[in-house]
């Protein structure tokens, strides 16, 4: 990288640094959450295990992760610690990534921590809820920790030579992400079968791809056929195809572009450097040719956000929660990387524009870090204040009238802890069985 782009990059990542520190020490536990710690009060870990494996959902790996973490939440700053972690094992995985990447297209990549952690930055806002993806206790398990997996596998497939802590990798890699979450492994094992074919009928060169995709494949027949997920489907109704095909279009319309101003436009200006890398870079593509590249792109990731979106709505029947999405994510962070990549190599602007462009860049990072500060504080000031009057409310109430609770402010980049105007939603039961409150739960109009 010229050396012109280092204070700004240095500046970036002190700043992103300072919103992930902080984003987890405001941080609070929500939604599921409450459930999962009033069940590790009475339940060991074992049981809280067979409950959700065969009671709710046949995720075997997210399953065991949850249960087996559950007695730590009792530690002070625990959840703190471990979204702190979250985010390291993802730098890890994408730095990993990158590097062998780099030495697969024989790049030669200085820096690579950094380029690795502007990637995970570009990440961030290419996910589409991060609320409860990055940050949310229970959802982070499922959906971050299968792409951090996946992160980790797309670096082994990457990798020249593969040794045995290359295969140990692959393995653990595929057995998690075959546990946790449908959508990747479907998706998954379609690219699989696509690489495979295209790779020389050599046993050692089709390997590792056929090991992942028989794990990947054994992990999805053990959710399927989980007594779990079956009592999960009766509970989901069945939507003739007319609405299928139409619950999609709609969730992936809204994937790709009702939220534009939050996701792919910031995560554009974010990937910038890796269009001034292209420049500087000693790489060349005969085959890159811009608007062309840019047009298989898109069909690319509209093809597979529909895809996405159709594995997640069929079981379901209904829309799909955003963060479903992460698989597509992953895809669109590649081809975004890669495409700014080729840009700058074939295509070259001013000094003074790139200069400018990295300023209003690290100018926009400075204050997203500032308002969102603010904002997770006021929501973390909030929630803390509405625990401590249900703490006391639970040794001091005497009347069994419902207990109404002032709305919680905007959670910004966290995930909400806020109930409903229905007692008898989940969310108001989960906190009033976490408190033990016979008084119904119910939030103010």
């Amino acid at each position: 990288m010229p050396k012109y782009t280092h204070p700004y990059l240095l500046i970036q990542v002190f700043l992103w640094s300072f919103f992930f520190i902080s984003t987890a020490y405001f941080n609070r536990y929500a939604a599921d959450d409450f459930y999962f710690l009033t069940e590790i009060k009475n339940k060991s870990v074992v049981e809280v295990f067979n409950h959700l494996q065969f009671n709710w959902h046949g995720r075997f790996a997210s399953n065991l992760l949850i249960a087996s973490l559950l007695p730590f939440t009792k530690i002070p700053y625990f959840l703190m610690v471990f979204n702190l972690t979250s985010c390291l094992l993802l730098y890890i995985a994408i730095t990993r990534l990158t590097k062998n990447a780099a030495n697969f297209y024989d790049i030669n990549l200085r820096n690579k921590w950094l380029l690795a952690f502007l990637a995970m930055t570009v990440f961030f806002f290419l996910t589409l809820f991060p609320n409860d993806v990055w940050f949310w206790f229970t959802g982070s398990i499922v959906y971050l920790y299968s792409t951090i997996a996946l992160f980790f596998l797309l670096g082994v497939f990457f990798k020249k030579e593969k040794n045995s802590g290359d295969y140990f990798l692959l393995i653990i890699s595929s057995i998690f992400i075959s546990g946790s979450n449908e959508p990747m492994i479907l998706i998954l094992l379609l690219f699989l079968v696509v690489f495979a074919v295209k790779q020389p009928l050599q046993f050692k060169v089709q390997l590792p791809y056929l090991l992942s995709a028989v794990l990947l494949f054994s992990g999805l027949c053990v959710i399927f056929f989980s007594s779990g997920t079956a009592l999960r489907d009766e509970l989901t109704p069945s939507l003739p195809w007319t609405k299928v095909i139409l619950f999609t279009a709609y969730a992936t319309v809204k994937s790709l572009l009702f939220k534009l101003y939050y996701t792919f436009i910031p995560a554009i200006l974010l990937a910038f450097p890796f269009y001034i890398l292209g420049a500087i870079a000693q790489f060349k593509s005969v085959n890159f040719r811009p608007v062309r590249e840019l047009l298989y792109s898109l069909l690319l990731i509209v093809s597979i956000v529909i895809i996405n979106q159709l594995i997640v709505v069929i079981p379901l029947g209904a829309l799909p929660p955003d963060r479903a999405t992460m698989v597509a994510s992953v895809l669109i962070l590649i081809l975004l990387i890669r495409y700014l990549f080729l840009l700058g190599n074939e295509i070259n602007i001013s000094e003074k524009l790139k200069k400018n462009i990295l300023a209003i860049n690290t100018i926009g990072v400075l204050v997203f870090v500032v308002v969102t500060f603010q904002i997770h504080n006021n929501y973390a000031t909030a929630y803390d204040k509405r625990m401590d009057e249900l703490a006391k409310m639970k040794a001091s109430i005497t009347h069994q009238h419902s207990i109404y609770l002032k709305p919680l402010p905007y959670s910004g980049y966290l995930p909400s802890a806020e109930i409903t105007t229905d007692t008898t939603h989940f969310l108001n039961v989960d906190l009033k069985r976490h408190f033990k409150l016979n008084n119904a739960l119910i939030l103010e109009e």
